[in-house]
């Protein structure tokens, strides 16, 4: 079977990443996605809830480092006021939240749903869908970038052909690409 460019490009980011230490990313996210929503936990929806807010719009690298202080030292930890006030928030009700989004039936309900949580905006929906074991990609800034290299004009459907070419899910896709991304700046140029 031949592979198409985007399937070379994506077969380069997997090794690359793979060799620079994203395996264990990777195998979470695989896991995730391969036990479903279904299977999450209100807690495991709180923590990566907390994940996820903690990293928007700062660099995953110094977002890690806070989530994990936070983790063992408590919400004061996260030293964004905003952040901190909204982790709260969802803090003293992810239960019943939790609760609410499983009672939406498709994907598209979900990430409408999601996007109603505090800190949870247009693009973030997608990292914590993802994150709780719903197979979406995350259209941000570099698979945008990507997907417009490579012809597309809709970052899930490039995910989504990737995923049918090389067997891995969308999710993993999403997450292979951003990582590579991250892990080299001058990507495009690879």
């Amino acid at each position: 079977m031949k592979i198409s460019k985007i399937g070379q490009f994506y077969t380069t980011a997997k090794k690359y990443c793979i060799d620079n230490g994203g395996a264990q990313e990777i195998e979470f996210v695989t896991n995730n996605v391969r036990k479903g929503f279904e299977n999450q936990t209100a807690e495991q929806f709180f923590k990566q809830y907390m994940y996820v807010v903690i990293n928007s719009g700062m660099k995953n690298q110094i977002a890690e480092d806070i989530y994990k202080r936070a983790i063992i030292n408590g919400l004061t930890a996260i030293g964004h006021p905003g952040k901190r006030k909204a982790i709260q928030d969802v803090n003293s009700r992810y239960r019943h939240l939790f609760e609410e989004l499983k009672t939406k039936e498709t994907i598209a309900k979900k990430l409408e749903f999601l996007e109603t949580l505090p800190w949870i905006g247009p693009i973030t929906k997608y990292h914590l869908a993802r994150n709780i074991g719903i197979d979406v990609a995350k259209p941000d800034r570099h698979l945008v970038r990507i997907a417009r290299c490579f012809g597309y004009d809709d970052v899930q459907k490039m995910c989504k052909d990737i995923s049918e070419e090389t067997g891995d899910r969308v999710g993993v896709v999403d997450v292979i690409l951003w990582r590579y991304c991250n892990l080299n700046p001058n990507y495009m140029e690879s």
